[in-house]
């Protein structure tokens, strides 16, 4: 039995030391405990039994307290009878017969040492000296004995303690714990009245007096009073990480002030608890809306909005049909969304033809001119991307027009007068025959007499580019005099849409 106590002891302590730790520092309290278990004097013939024991102690710091420590038990029973020499001795009692109990008080002062003082379970060693008084009892009289001397005496005797233990406490609530203590009191001759007189000295060796005691269970701690809290949020001084904590604010176990909604305005401070993580707040944690518009500084995307516009949701003002002018400012709300718009969101229309700039496929359309539905003339048609001018001839080997050619080309320039926006280039060809560098020169010179004529009917030069390419870029068979003629012309090609 006495083994099967000492090893659930131990147990418990290792199981203690294995438990990750919390914060229950109990600086500056008072502790009252209680301590209930087994003891045993480790001599023979007296029995393990029970025991009871009580401590007060002061916490002077997380690790250290300094306390007062009783114990009290009694063992089990035990006669007292003589040997050869007349000199008492204790046995076991036989089956029926009634003896003696061995009594033990022991009353000590030493320290605590708080091996993890922040923890839920908290580990400790303590130490202490003091003294221990016993006595042998029969039902509830000392027993007496008759010393050498003949003087008769009461069997009991108090000596010097000394006690070393160890042992671990759970805190159930802050200042209440639970746990499990080993102790052991080591009693010495001082104080003893078995020493210095010789009568009595002869029985402490028959006697077999116990030199020390060992005892162990279970114990119950109640905390009073409150540690040193410089900043009052409930976490000691010692403990807390987070010491200048402002008033009302409410902490973690590290005494660091809690910001749910992560504003920069503590719990218990914070009047808007549940702000946006992107809002900027004020002094008491509610969002900001400096232009009103019922969007948190912070998360406002457009935070200077007029009073009187609607925002969506990241407080920029709606703009319906997308024209860059916000509904608030849009004197024509409707606008197709290609149209470019003036100041007011109302469409731009540069040529007066009825169709918006933007969504005019033929921007700067003569005034007078029907157009479709896309700003194009209606009696002209769109220039092709490649046009061969059939009709526009040259004098045999030179780049002087026909009278013909003129002709054809002032009705060209009547077409390309209705589409301003149009970029041409005029391009020179010729067939394979003749020598290289003539043809190229012929080609170009023929290009720039058309520009030049299309420019006298009022065509913009910037709209023309004149190129010549010689017999490089021939359309037709050039070993026909068919393929040949029909090499020889000029181009417009129209570089835009």
């Amino acid at each position: 039995m006495r083994k099967a106590i000492i090893l659930f002891t131990l147990l418990a302590l290792i199981i203690g030391c294995a438990v990750p730790a919390m914060a229950y520092d109990q600086t500056g309290r008072l502790g009252l405990g209680y301590r209930f278990g087994f003891h045993t004097v480790m001599k023979d013939p007296w029995s393990l039994k029970t025991m009871h024991g009580g401590e007060a102690k002061f916490v002077v710091h997380k690790n250290w307290a300094i306390g007062l420590t009783g114990t009290y038990g009694r063992t089990g029973e035990a006669v007292l009878d003589v040997n050869d020499g007349g000199l008492p001795i204790y046995r076991e009692p036989a089956e029926g017969e009634f003896g003696a109990k061995l009594y033990n008080y022991i009353l000590e002062l030493g320290p605590t040492f708080n091996a993890t003082p922040d923890d839920k379970w908290n580990l400790f060693l303590t130490a202490g000296i003091g003294i221990g008084y016993w006595s042998v009892k029969q039902g509830d009289d000392v027993v007496k004995v008759t010393d050498l001397n003949g003087n008769t005496f009461d069997l009991k005797d108090q000596r010097f303690a000394m006690m070393i233990g160890g042992g671990v406490e759970y805190f159930l609530i802050n200042n209440f714990s639970v746990g499990g203590a080993l102790r052991y009191h080591i009693f010495s001759d001082v104080l003893s009245n078995f020493k210095d007189n010789e009568a009595r000295e002869g029985y402490k060796d028959a006697l077999d007096i116990h030199s020390g005691l060992l005892e162990g269970g279970l114990l119950a701690t109640a905390y009073f009073g409150k540690c040193k809290d410089d900043d009052k949020d409930g976490v000691c001084n010692d403990d807390d990480k987070c010491p200048d904590t402002p008033a009302k604010c409410v902490v973690d176990e590290f005494g660091c002030p809690i910001d749910t909604d992560g504003d920069g305005v503590c719990d218990g401070r914070d009047k808007c608890p549940d702000t946006p993580k992107c809002a900027t707040v004020d002094l008491n944690g509610c969002p900001l809306d400096t232009d009103k518009d019922g969007v948190w500084d912070g998360c406002d995307k457009c935070p200077d909005t007029p009073a009187d516009c609607k925002v969506d949701a990241d407080g920029c003002p709606l703009d319906s049909d997308k024209d860059g002018v916000w509904d608030c400012r849009d004197k024509c709300p409707d606008t197709p969304v290609c149209c470019k718009v003036d100041a007011n969101g109302c469409p731009l229309d540069s040529d007066n033809d009825g169709v918006c700039d933007g969504c005019d496929k033929c921007p700067g359309t003569p005034a007078g001119l029907a157009v479709n539905a896309d700003g194009c003339p209606k009696d002209f048609a769109y220039p092709e991307r490649e046009l061969i001018l059939r009709e526009v001839q040259f004098v045999v080997n030179t780049w002087t027009l026909t009278e013909k050619a003129k002709t054809a080309l002032a009705e060209v320039a009547k077409s390309l007068a209705a589409f301003p926006h149009v970029q041409l280039e005029v391009q020179g060809h010729t067939d394979s025959s003749g020598k290289a560098e003539w043809n190229d020169t012929l080609a170009q010179r023929r290009a720039e007499a058309v520009r030049e004529n299309l420019i006298s009917n009022g065509i913009e030069a910037s709209r023309l580019t004149a190129k010549g390419y010689g017999s490089t870029k021939p359309k037709y068979d050039n070993a026909t005099a068919e393929g040949r003629a029909q090499n020889r012309r000029v181009e417009l090609v129209r570089l835009n849409d």
